[in-house]
């Protein structure tokens, strides 16, 4: 299977797509195009098979925000300005069940990293940051991404981020 990452378009089947995640189904099928197109808050790039080009096997979704530098780690934050951090927000990350455990995530997670870095050298952008449900922190662990504070043990995610110089760093390496 030659799997390609590439932006959402308008005539990609997503009808399909089931990450066994309402909220995930819901984003790509109803929210993701309009998002990117007609309101431009955020980006969904999908992973699609060469021989299957329109139908999509899992996607990601990238949008800019900014959090205050009290939400971070103080090591983290030392020497910057008071205001709000520009960053990368990953939205969301979801790959269809049936193609579960074959490093799309992975994949997926890579081409988002790469897209940061890219923007991080155009604008400013201090780290990616995501919401991830607490079931797949240790995923995210595992890509360097860390917990903040203020994730209660009532929420269903808890933020996390990887400061883009470490991203930068890791893949000098």
């Amino acid at each position: 299977m030659g799997v390609i990452v590439r932006r959402l378009e308008e005539d990609d089947v997503v009808e399909n797509f089931d990450s066994k995640d309402e909220a995930l189904n819901n984003y790509l099928k109803k929210h993701a195009w309009s998002n990117q197109q007609k309101i431009s808050i955020a980006v969904t790039y999908i992973a699609v098979d060469e021989s299957a080009p329109k139908t999509v096997l899992g996607y990601f979704t990238l949008a800019t925000s900014a959090i205050p530098p009290s939400s971070f780690p103080k090591k983290h934050v030392r020497g910057l300005p008071a205001y709000d951090l520009p960053l990368i927000l990953l939205a969301r990350l979801g790959v269809d069940h049936r193609f579960e455990g074959k490093g799309l995530g992975r994949l997926l997670l890579r081409e988002a990293f790469r897209i940061s870095i890219s923007v991080s050298e155009q604008v400013g952008c201090r780290c990616i940051i995501t919401d991830a449900y607490r079931h797949k922190v240790s995923w995210y662990a595992k890509y360097g991404f860390i917990p903040l504070e203020g994730g209660g043990e009532d929420k269903t995610t808890q933020r996390m981020f990887l400061d883009i110089r470490t991203l930068k760093a890791a893949l000098k390496a």
